[in-house]
């Protein structure tokens, strides 16, 4: 098996983020890869959660991790911006930070943080916090 390219990695890596910034199954595992490959001891990839991408997106995950450790290059730096880039991913993708990983989602809000302000008409899609995670998305199990 060849090494990863530079070229390939940086290929993959901007792929992922346009993926990343989805609110999807695949755009979760997306930013967790991607925010691991960028700061492994605040971001973990739940490997389970790789079965969630079809398989060219696996392809595109496994040439991420083994770009990382072939290359000894981090991810930000292939991307123009890439500070801001995954500062942004960062913020987005709060809820998958490793402290946060024991805790379930709000069943109040479904993990989306944030409560309609009238449920009662579905053409008012304004929302406002969810009183019971703070607008975190996630409470501690000890609290169900």
């Amino acid at each position: 098996m060849e090494n990863v390219t530079k070229e390939q990695y940086a290929d993959a890596v901007v792929k992922f983020v346009d993926l990343a910034r989805q609110p999807t199954s695949g755009g979760r595992v997306a930013a967790q890869v991607l925010l691991s490959a960028y700061n492994g001891m605040e971001f973990q990839l739940d490997l389970a959660s790789m079965g969630n991408l079809d398989r060219a997106d696996f392809e595109i995950a496994m040439t991420i991790i083994r770009g990382r450790y072939e290359t000894w290059t981090e991810p930000h730096t292939l991307v123009v911006n890439g500070s801001k880039v995954f500062q942004g991913l960062w913020d987005t993708w709060s809820h998958l930070h490793v402290q946060e990983r024991g805790k379930t989602e709000c069943p109040a809000c479904d993990g989306r943080g944030a409560l309609l302000l009238n449920p009662d008409d579905e053409h008012d899609e304004r929302t406002r916090p969810c009183p019971r995670c703070a607008g975190k998305r996630r409470i501690c199990r000890c609290s169900l």
